[in-house]
């Protein structure tokens, strides 16, 4: 474990506009100058302006380790596929013995799947790496493997225990796909002309959250199509604040969320506001909110929870913490704990601050994503065509 953090930028040529992390095997053990090489696989949707295509590709960043000390890192992209229309959805799914799977959708409604099998062996080397009947690693054309909205896919997610996805489209459809369907699926909510889909996840096996242009979270189950189970409250108004929902007009909206990995009550969203707010899904409690730590940080456009536990117990919290991007360059943190949630209650609605992790300069962060094993190394995917690497010391 690194001893101190770990801050690096890598021009990438490309514009992406989705980043995930990849599981790999762990490094292998150091040779004889005491030197190990890890490799952090990532996933990257973007767009290539000197072939003017939309892409996947799949880019690997090689560290090299020395005594807890990052020496270097350094990007390399393996394999790249032409995409039918820009990607503003995508996630990896860990289906466990080193297979995994990539479902990307599309600005056209499609979603398109990639079945990878990884190495488990620690040292492994990312040319181990195999595509499993989806064609070559060569760059051949991503082809569609379902196509089920009207215009964008905004938010999917994949649920690795079920093997199955749901997908949600601005035509206000909702779908759920076993990944390895053939037919085309019935909708589980159909394409509504006077409602729009933003966000969707997995809070369990049976159940998936949703966030649109009605406002607040629906919570769905699988087994129940057509209606929700339950919706927060009206007067939580939009994005879990009354007050800001009043300040921000027609605007105001929420773009992203995160379900607690081992909570399926808890949940966290980013909103147009520069806001993040922590939702117990019982919706017994109105929802804490923090504010985007900096004044003019733009839109909250992505959040994930944050498991890696050193970084927690320093700020002397026993939940995993709320890690988030803004339009204006921010990577931002907040505390999770499900207590704050009655103390906000209590509080009449106050609204929180949250912390700075790191600032791009003159730069949105597009997207980010936590690497799985430990959660120390965060991976960014700048406006400005930069992959931003973080890895947090234990001595933070």
């Amino acid at each position: 474990m690194d001893t101190k953090n770990h801050l690096s930028r890598h021009f990438l040529g490309t514009q992406p506009s989705v980043l995930r992390s990849i599981p790999f095997a762990p490094a292998g053990a150091p040779d004889k100058d005491g030197v190990a090489l890890k490799h952090r696989l990532l996933a990257l949707a973007d767009w290539n302006q000197d072939s003017e295509q939309h892409r996947l590709s799949i880019a690997n960043l090689q560290v090299r380790q020395k005594e807890g000390s990052i020496e270097s890192a350094i990007v390399q992209e393996l394999a790249s596929w032409v995409t039918d229309g820009s990607i503003k959805a995508m996630e990896v799914g860990d289906l466990g013995g080193g297979e995994l799977v990539i479902v990307a959708g599309s600005s056209r409604g499609h979603l398109s799947r990639l079945r990878l099998t990884s190495p488990l062996a620690p040292g492994s080397d990312p040319s181990e790496v195999q595509l499993q009947g989806e064609g070559d690693m060569e760059g051949a054309d991503l082809l569609p493997w379902k196509t089920l909205h009207r215009g964008r896919v905004a938010a999917l997610d994949i649920c690795a225990d079920t093997r199955e996805v749901v997908s949600a489209g601005e035509d206000g459809a909702l779908f759920v796909v076993p990944l390895e369907s053939t037919s085309a699926p019935q909708p589980f909510v159909e394409a509504r002309a006077s409602a729009s889909y933003r966000a969707v996840r997995w809070a369990s096996q049976q159940t998936f959250v949703s966030a649109g242009t009605t406002g607040g979270l629906e919570v769905w189950d699988k087994r129940r199509p057509g209606k929700s189970q339950l919706r927060s409250p009206l007067s939580w108004g939009l994005m879990g604040s009354p007050a800001l929902d009043a300040s921000h007009g027609l605007e105001r909206q929420i773009n992203c969320i995160a379900a607690h990995p081992s909570r399926p009550h808890l949940c966290a969203t980013g909103s147009s506001s520069g806001t993040v707010a922590i939702w117990d899904l019982r919706f017994t409690v109105q929802p804490a909110v923090h504010v985007s730590p900096k004044p003019g940080s733009g839109e909250v456009w992505e959040v994930h929870f944050d498991g890696y536990e050193p970084f927690s117990g320093a700020l002397g919290g026993s939940d995993p913490l709320v890690l988030f991007c803004t339009s204006g360059g921010v990577l931002g943190i907040v505390s999770s704990s499900a207590g704050s949630l009655a103390e906000n209650a209590a509080a009449d609605g106050e609204i929180r601050p949250s912390s700075v992790l790191y600032e791009e300069p003159c730069s949105g962060i597009r997207s980010f994503d936590v690497d799985t094993s430990s959660g120390q190394d965060i991976f960014c995917a700048t406006e400005q065509e930069c992959l931003v690497y973080l890895s947090r010391g234990a001595g933070l």
